[in-house]
């Protein structure tokens, strides 16, 4: 007998367009070696331009990086085999405290990945024991965007053991509005959690959000794994040069592995005892291995360049190759001007594997996004822009997605 779940229909339903992208090879590329700017040579030689990486800046490329994890390696050894709750290498320390400046006097926490982070963080804000964050008596209500990052998703039955929990679309303010005032005729503490810019482009209205969640006594958690660096101050992110400040009411998640250039994640907070109280009480961060010592050493040379005029001009290279892509390519729509992340539209799975493979002979490298990372026969081709692309990179790639989309017409 087979048994039958949300999981097992979804690799059903997929299984035939995954095995067919992996088969042709247009997944698991094996690379053997990077060049500069955003190529890459495949195991066997060839040579492409990297559109897949989520390198916004180019940073993981960057000297000082480089310089820091050799350093690190012969002040600390490859890594140090114990919880950091019991003793850690003086680097976490120093890349916490230039955080703290970057993600506008706020107070964070490191973890493996922001994945990492939501497994620690939530439960224990749940909990409702989470210093400066007080939920009322009867608990939660977690109010979660259907577009939020899967790393969210996945913890739904964990999040249900602290209180109920709905799916929504938050770009339906009705809808939302309907939720919150439920939630406050019942007693609960609502908190809205949505990516800030999307995974597979489009963005969510953190002002809003955040506003919300206030005027209903919640509390704002928001993923910025895609946002972080490219825009604001010290490259403080997209949630927060929207916002202007750290509210009190805000929980921000930013990636330290895309744009930031090398390894983890990070969970902010308004409260500075809600670090402390996290890396005392949160599970994962007390039972699971601590970050990469190395990750972590470019992370603070990677912060060093953030605390810098240096983040100004990689920011402003970013956002002039974002704004070439956008004019030169025909028909293109764009759901976020700030975001790095442009889609293609496909639809058809098979299709969008074909294009993949058509850019991919032609010497690029492209996402195909399909079910279930999108719905069924919504495909795209998702296009991760940095600005470690050469104007000829552009260039000859946008060419190429030019004729596909004149074959459209």
């Amino acid at each position: 007998m087979t048994i039958k779940n949300w999981l097992s229909n979804r690799i059903n339903l997929s299984s035939f367009h995954q095995e067919q992208i992996w088969t042709q090879g247009i997944s698991d590329l094996t690379i053997s070696s990077r060049t500069n700017g955003r190529g890459i040579i495949s195991s066997v030689g060839q040579e492409y331009i990297d559109f897949m990486s989520c390198s916004y800046l180019g940073l993981e490329l960057h000297p000082a990086l480089r310089n820091a994890i050799k350093d690190s390696v012969d002040k600390f050894g490859v890594q140090y085999a114990a919880a950091r709750t019991r003793a850690k290498c003086d680097i976490f320390d120093e890349l916490e405290t230039k955080l703290n400046i970057i993600f506008m006097d706020s107070y964070s926490v490191i973890f493996n990945s922001v994945g990492a982070a939501h497994l620690a963080v939530l439960p224990v804000l749940g909990s409702g024991e989470l210093p400066g964050y007080k939920i009322n008596k009867k608990g939660v209500q977690w109010i979660v965007d259907k577009t939020t990052h899967a790393s969210v998703q996945i913890l739904r039955g964990i999040l249900e053991q602290f209180g109920s929990l709905e799916r929504i679309s938050f770009s339906d303010l009705d809808q939302l509005y309907s939720s919150l005032k439920k939630c406050k005729e019942s007693g609960k503490t609502p908190i809205l959690i949505s990516d800030s810019l999307g995974s597979m482009g489009g963005s969510n209205d953190v002002c809003t959000l955040a506003r919300l969640a206030k005027e209903y006594d919640g509390y704002y958690y928001v993923d910025d794994a895609h946002g972080t660096s490219i825009v604001g101050e010290h490259g403080c992110g997209y949630t927060l040069h929207q916002l202007g400040e750290f509210s009190e009411n805000l929980i921000l998640l930013s990636s330290l592995s895309k744009a930031f250039g090398s390894h983890g994640g990070s969970a902010s907070f308004s409260n500075p005892h809600a670090v402390s109280f996290i890396k005392k009480y949160a599970l994962n961060y007390i039972f699971s291995g601590p970050p990469s010592l190395p990750g972590i050493a470019a992370c603070v040379a990677s912060a060093d360049i953030h605390l810098s005029s240096e983040i100004n001009e990689l920011q402003h290279k970013l956002m002039q190759n974002i704004k070439y892509f956008d004019k030169t390519v025909l028909n293109i729509d764009v759901k976020e001007k700030l975001s790095p992340i442009r889609t293609i539209h496909i639809g058809c799975e098979n299709k969008a594997i074909m294009t993949a493979s058509f850019l991919k002979t032609n010497g690029f490298l492209a996402t195909a996004a399909m079910y279930p990372t999108v719905p069924k026969s919504e495909s795209i081709i998702r296009v991760a822009i940095s600005a470690a692309h050469s104007k000829n990179d552009l260039k000859r790639f946008t060419a190429l997605v030019n004729i596909l989309r004149d074959k459209e017409q």
